[in-house]
């Protein structure tokens, strides 16, 4: 068997045939699709029923255990060369797992790669993933860098080095945890082709929290595992270069965050955690996109930030300019 298909599902009765049934009329087909169902309340176990191809096997877990379980569950259960992982809700394109397979084949030093996603639902975007693995090296402190869903994994990697999601780790973020883990004994990539339809709406699982509560925790998993110290107060200011404000932005708290992204790159490029080059490279991009966040919250954390940027671009001000009287005339959200 070359693919296995995994798809934990969880109350996702409306959309989960159309995902099984999205891999299965694909252009590949030495695949196998293993959905487990991680106690659904809803008719998502009696949907799967309806589907009749011998390539799919369903797993019922005995009450909900939460993703990183059912994940794990299905791991255990696979028995492809590779892991293919879809959402419950999303839908592959035909010829994903074709494309995701041969790039691993011809990749054979990448333990797991993903793909680029179309966003649909709630809003219709693309949701960009970096191809280099210098670069999903250097994306490992501000978030995933490669989309749990659009994922393909070597499973000799996860055998080998005993790999698995966390379980007891609260039901948001146990991908972040696992890229970090695993990029202790592996390199990630990314293709340039939309693998997916990620469908973005009230089913997601992370709609409805606490976005700043659960990225705080996060922040302190992913610096820790870098054994890289860190106080409250630069918790917060790396979450600001996430656009995660636990605070109103103001000029001191720009300022903090100028300062840990230098004692970021003095520390990488002590310890060359990451790809020094791509690392001062991502730490460049999230410093300068801050400032469009920032001018939501007014003018003085903006104009702080373009002060240290050492440059007052003209395009710049005009955005703040117009941003601003938009947010008088009730135009735009302030924050």
């Amino acid at each position: 068997m070359k693919a296995s298909v995994l798809i934990p599902v969880y109350n996702k009765a409306p959309f989960v045939k159309e995902a099984v049934e999205s891999v299965l009329s694909g252009t590949f087909r030495d695949i196998e699709v293993v959905c487990v169902d991680d106690g659904s309340t809803d008719t998502s176990l009696q949907v799967l029923h309806t589907i009749h191809d011998p390539r799919l096997r369903m797993i019922a877990l005995p009450g909900n255990r939460g993703p990183a379980a059912a994940a794990n569950a299905g791991i255990d259960a696979c028995i492809g060369e590779y892991i293919v992982r879809l959402d419950a809700d999303d839908i592959a394109v035909a010829d994903r797992v074709a494309r995701q397979v041969t790039f691993m084949d011809t990749h054979p030093d990448i333990g797991a790669s993903g793909g680029q996603l179309e966003l649909f639902g709630a809003t219709n975007k693309t949701w960009a993933f970096p191809l280099d693995p210098d670069d999903c090296a250097a994306q490992l402190l501000f978030g995933v860098p490669v989309s749990q869903g659009a994922s393909i994994l070597r499973r000799s990697v996860l055998e080998e080095h005993g790999l698995r999601y966390d379980p007891t780790w609260p039901r948001f973020g146990e991908d972040w945890l696992f890229w970090l883990r695993m990029a202790r004994v592996t390199r990630f990539a990314n293709i340039p082709d939309t693998v997916a339809l990620y469908r973005r709406g009230e089913h997601n699982i992370g709609h409805g929290r606490d976005r700043v509560a659960d990225y705080d925790l996060l922040v302190r998993a992913a610096l820790g595992s870098y054994k890289i110290p860190f106080n409250e107060a630069e918790v917060a200011a790396h979450l600001m270069g996430l656009y995660i404000f636990k605070d109103p932005p103001t000029r001191s708290s720009v300022r903090r965050l100028r300062a840990w992204h230098g004692r970021l790159l003095a520390i990488n490029s002590e310890r060359g955690l990451f790809p020094r080059k791509a690392f001062a490279e991502r730490v460049t991009r999230s410093w300068e996109r801050l400032f469009f966040y920032l001018a939501r919250y007014g003018s003085a954390a903006a104009l702080e930030h373009m002060r240290l940027s050492g440059s007052w671009p003209g395009d710049r001000l005009a955005y703040l300019a117009k941003y601003r009287v938009n947010a008088l005339l009730g135009r735009v959200t302030n924050g």
